[in-house]
């Protein structure tokens, strides 16, 4: 089809990466976008996220990793805009947690420069860390975090340089296939229709697919941003990302000078229209982590709770197909709090899905036929 028009659902980091892939084949793209790009609530918002190669097992996630890596270097070059601080990753795990070694092995095979480190090792190298309750250790020098926020801001620098429109404080209210295309119908009541629509609605999704019931949970989640720790101990270059116990995870001092920490663990069902306040609990949970791993961290002054929501699928796999009722209509969720790093691959993903292309990575398992027997 030449020229196709597109309009994507969601202005976060999946649907501006969408936007881009598909501007990039000639097509004429809108972002029709709730809030603002990067708004408080966004799942794409904030500070920063992991980019890690850590993937248990699951070499597919590991595989694109790198090559999301290289789509991020490339928009960075592209807009000149700082997206990506390598600060290796740590890893403590247990040997026997099913995720920690076997993705060593892959990493291994992936010709990844990932070391096992003994909990001695671990204590002379990052000193702020007592892992001695870890009995499986590893650090890989590449990865780190994203800049979340600027690679938002880069997209639509790159989707305007193409020609793309993006529509802030649109508010859809359905999207349905329409023949062989798509429908979008908006809070006034007015439709638009598009050779394609790509719903990337993020905890939204049941707002804009209402009748498809899809097994997506939105979660409360929250991170906590600590003041007041020297650079010389946890900055960048002498602190890394890290993972403990397949659970907690932190980052070294970045934006104003913060260290981050957060729980992975899935939070409360919620209702993304109506928000949520900070969970003080949940920072006194992050304050123990810390007493227990990172001592020196643990009485930082607390300088922000940040929150989001996850979008949850029962797997924890993503959702990348297109919607039973048409083609027109390609539905991209599930991203269940580990999406971000991927979000310039899963635009182009989506875009070669949707022109019937073969996709650089095999999509079967993030396919909603999975979910049949359900």
């Amino acid at each position: 089809m030449a020229n196709p028009t597109v309009i994507v659902v969601g202005g976060g980091v999946m649907g501006m990466s969408a936007a881009c892939a598909f501007a990039a084949r000639g097509a004429d793209v809108i972002v029709f976008e709730r809030f603002t790009v990067a708004h408080e609530w966004a799942s794409s918002h904030g500070l920063s996220r992991a980019i890690r190669h850590e993937y248990g097992a699951e070499a597919i996630y590991t595989q694109m990793v790198a090559r999301s890596l290289v789509l991020w270097d490339n928009l960075a070059r592209e807009t000149h805009h700082h997206l990506y601080t390598e600060t290796g990753v740590l890893t403590l795990g247990q040997q026997d947690d099913g995720h920690t070694l076997p993705g060593y092995d892959v990493m291994r095979a992936a010709e990844l420069p990932v070391e096992r480190l003994t909990p001695a090792e671990c204590r002379s190298r990052f000193p702020q860390f007592i892992p001695d309750d870890y009995t499986a250790i590893t650090y890989n020098p590449i990865g780190g975090m994203l800049h979340a926020t600027e690679c938002l801001y880069a997209l639509a620098d790159r989707l305007r340089a193409q020609g793309g429109a993006l529509r802030e404080g649109m508010r859809v209210t359905r999207v349905e296939p329409n023949g062989t295309s798509g429908r979008v119908t908006l809070e006034d009541g007015t439709t638009h229709d598009a050779d394609y629509v790509i719903v990337t609605a993020g905890p939204w999704i049941h707002d804009v697919l209402p009748g498809l019931r899809l097994p997506i949970r939105p979660t409360r989640q929250q991170v906590c941003y600590f003041d007041g720790l020297p650079a010389g101990r946890f900055g960048v270059g002498v602190f890394p990302v890290f993972l403990v116990g397949m659970e907690y995870y932190g980052f070294p001092l970045h934006g104003p000078g913060w260290l981050k920490a957060g729980c992975h663990t899935f939070g409360a069902a919620v209702d993304p229209n109506e928000g949520y306040a900070p969970d003080m609990d949940e920072v006194a949970a992050v304050r123990a982590f810390l007493r227990r791993v990172i001592p020196e961290a643990a009485d930082a002054p607390l300088a922000l709770t940040d929150r989001c929501m996850y979008d949850v699928s029962p797997e924890e796999d993503f959702i990348l197909d297109t919607h039973p009722g048409g083609a027109g209509v390609l539905i991209s969720s599930g991203f269940s709090g580990h999406g971000f790093k991927f979000g310039i691959l899963i635009g182009e993903l989506l875009t070669k899905l949707a022109l019937s292309e073969p996709p650089d990575f095999p999509l079967e398992r993030f396919r909603l036929s999975r979910f049949d027997s359900r």
